[in-house]
C-alpha cells in the first residue's frame, strides 16, 4: 500500500520569492538610474524614475505580502496569473521608459 502524504514544497517557495525580489531589485535599479539621468536636465526622466521606483517598491511589497500570507502552503499564489501579468506589464513599462531615456539622451 502506498501512503498518501501532502507534497512538501521544499525550498521552492523561497526560490520563487527570491526570483521575484531579484526582478523588483532590477526594476528599482532602473528607477534610480532614470532618476539620476534626469536630475537637473529633464523633468520627464525624473518623473519616470519616481514612477518606476514607486511601482517597483509596490511589486516588492506585494510579493512579500503574498509570501507571508501563503507560507507553508502551496506556492501557487506567487505564480498567480494577475501577479505575473502585473510584473510583465511593469517590466515592459520600465523597458519603454529606458528606451525613451536612451533616445532622448
Amino acid at each position: 500500500a502506498v501512503a498518501m502524504t501532502t507534497p512538501d514544497p521544499g525550498l521552492q517557495p523561497e526560490r520563487t520569492l527570491l526570483a521575484w525580489r531579484r526582478t523588483a531589485l532590477g526594476l528599482i535599479a532602473n528607477g534610480i538610474l532614470l532618476l539620476a539621468s534626469g536630475h537637473g536636465t529633464s523633468d520627464v526622466r525624473t518623473g519616470l524614475g519616481i514612477v518606476v521606483l514607486v511601482l517597483s517598491l509596490a511589486c516588492w511589497a506585494a510579493v512579500s505580502a503574498v509570501y507571508r500570507r501563503t507560507k507553508g502552503a502551496p506556492i501557487h499564489a506567487l505564480g498567480h496569473q494577475r501577479l505575473l501579468r502585473a510584473a510583465a506589464a511593469l517590466v515592459l513599462i520600465v523597458g519603454l521608459f529606458d528606451l525613451y531615456a536612451v533616445l532622448t539622451r
